[in-house]
Formats: C-alpha cells, structure tokens, sequence
C-alpha cells in the first residue's frame, strides 16, 4: 500500500467557503451551482439589495469574490425595466464588499463556464492545491473537487492509503 501524505497542501487559513456578491444578473446564482459541481462551497449574497453595508458577513465567514457586470449586460441578461440609477444604486451598496473582496472578476465577456473556471483556478491557488496538482496531474476531477470541499471547510487534505484512491 502506498500512502501518501500532503503536509504542504493543507489550506492557507481558515474559511467557510466562498461568499460571492454583485449587483443583480452578475452571475452569482449560477457561479454558486457551478463552484458546488467543483467542490467549492460558494454562498451567493444579495447584498445589493442591502441597506446593510457588512451583510455579506453575516452569513459566516469565507473569501469574498465580487462579480462584476456593467448595466448593460445585466439589462441584455435578464431583460430588467430598471434605469441606470437602480443598477448605480446596487454598484454603490457593493463598496464594503469590493473593499473586503479577494477576487474582483469581470463576467460581462464571460461564459458561465468560464466564470466557474477562472474562480476555480483562483481558489486553488489561494488554497495551494495548484501546487497539488501539478505534482499529481493523473489525479480526476472526482478527487480534485473532494479535495476542495475538504480545503473549503478548512479540514486537511486527506491522506490517500491506497492507489486505487486516486483513481476516480
């Protein structure tokens, strides 16, 4: 049996996850179902709608990513009757959380899944697990998002006992 120890992989800090904030139609929904598929937990906050500057906190802590799409993306992707000063109104109620963000990602040239992508290559270098991979690239998709859910919750990498761990 062969076992296999990742002392240097485990995650830089503590977190809960990810919380993603933006204004209405940045994509933060389906950006949360997509890092969930990939083993990220990703709560979407809707604290554009927020008097509130800090809500995004409330929901337990993680790494704030900020979506950002301007008004008329967000007008072209969900067909909204707001004007302008309803999406400029969002933008300003976004301040604290641009502030606390460690990813700021522009979505309005972006698939869904190229949304997904950039954020899942951001988190595993944030948690050092790009290091990981690169020195077991055989390893699946399987094991990589089962690896992220345990750097979500802050938990060390598991020790592998086997080969036949790996090969999901």
């Amino acid at each position: 049996m062969m076992e296999v120890h990742y002392e240097n992989s485990k995650p830089a800090f503590p977190t809960k996850g990810i919380v993603l904030v933006g204004v209405c139609a940045s994509g933060k929904t389906t950006a949360s179902q997509g890092l969930a598929k990939c083993g990220i937990t990703a709560r979407a906050v809707a604290q554009e709608h927020s008097m509130i500057s800090n809500l995004y906190q409330r929901s337990g802590t993680g790494l704030v990513v900020v979506l950002v799409a301007n008004w008329s993306t967000v007008h072209r992707r969900r067909r909204l009757a707001w004007e302008r000063n309803f999406y400029r109104t969002e933008w300003n109620r976004l301040t604290r959380s641009r502030q606390d963000a460690k990813l700021i990602l522009h979505t309005d040239s972006l698939t869904r899944e190229e949304v997904v992508a950039a954020i899942v290559r951001w988190w595993d270098r944030e948690m050092g697990l790009d290091r990981l991979w690169a020195s077991h690239p055989e390893w699946s998709s399987v094991t990589r998002s089962e690896m992220r859910h345990q750097a979500t919750y802050a938990k060390t990498v598991p020790s592998l006992h086997s080969s036949a761990a790996l090969s999901h």
